[in-house]
């Protein structure tokens, strides 16, 4: 009888250790070195997915250079070499013919171009600077004289616009002055007044015009 009961007591023992076992070894699973935490596999795969789309993201977003087709406002004027966006480039410039990818053939002719531009540059300036001087010299001894018809009082009737002080310039000069680069205070009545013309960025000329009133 009691041989009987010793060999139910091991039995039971023998269970209780293996559950012991197991559950040791199911906790093993889940926790690494040091107890920490082991992360799904599937959470490893997720993460290798999502880094490499960042990769592909950064990739997307560097750099490179780009030769201009045509002239786009707040990026450079044709065949100027900037620096863009691949994806910028790959969305935008290239399918709308705005730019291309900077190649050695590229590069070269936009080095000729450019050497053009600045000569062309350089030329347009020279020459409103030679049209200034013709004007200083012509006008910076004496002031301009123009009749307008006015009242006793001196008031102007109708101002002195630009386009006569363009039209006086060229007939004394020889200069052609375009209207909208004549930059003058408004003329209301008879007196003296600083007219300043704009010929270039660069170049500005400026003249004494003094308005006399004709009744």
């Amino acid at each position: 009888r009691y041989g009987r009961v010793s060999v139910r007591r091991q039995s039971i023992m023998m269970r209780l250790s293996l559950l012991v076992a197991t559950a040791l070894v199911g906790n093993a699973a889940a926790y690494g070195p040091a107890g920490v935490v082991a992360r799904p596999s599937s959470r490893l795969a997720s993460s290798r997915v999502s880094g490499i789309e960042m990769k592909k993201k950064l990739k997307e977003n560097t750099v490179r250079d780009v030769v201009l087709i045509d002239d786009l406002a707040d990026l450079g004027k044709k065949g100027e070499i900037v620096t863009v966006k691949k994806a910028y480039f790959r969305n935008y410039l290239l399918p709308y013919g705005i730019a291309e990818e900077a190649t050695p053939e590229l590069l070269a002719q936009a080095e000729e171009q450019r050497k053009q531009r600045e000569a062309e540059e350089l030329a347009a300036l020279k020459g409103c600077q030679e049209q200034a001087a013709t004007i200083e010299s012509v006008c910076g001894s004496s002031a301009i004289t123009i009749m307008h018809r006015a009242g006793p009082d001196g008031k102007l009737f109708g101002t002195v616009t630009s386009s006569e002080v363009a039209d006086l310039v060229e007939e004394r000069t020889g200069v052609k002055v375009d209207k909208k680069n004549v930059k003058m205070p408004a003329i209301g009545e008879a007196g003296s007044y600083i007219v300043a013309m704009k010929l270039h960025p660069k170049v500005e000329v400026t003249i004494n015009l003094v308005v006399v009133g004709q009744e």
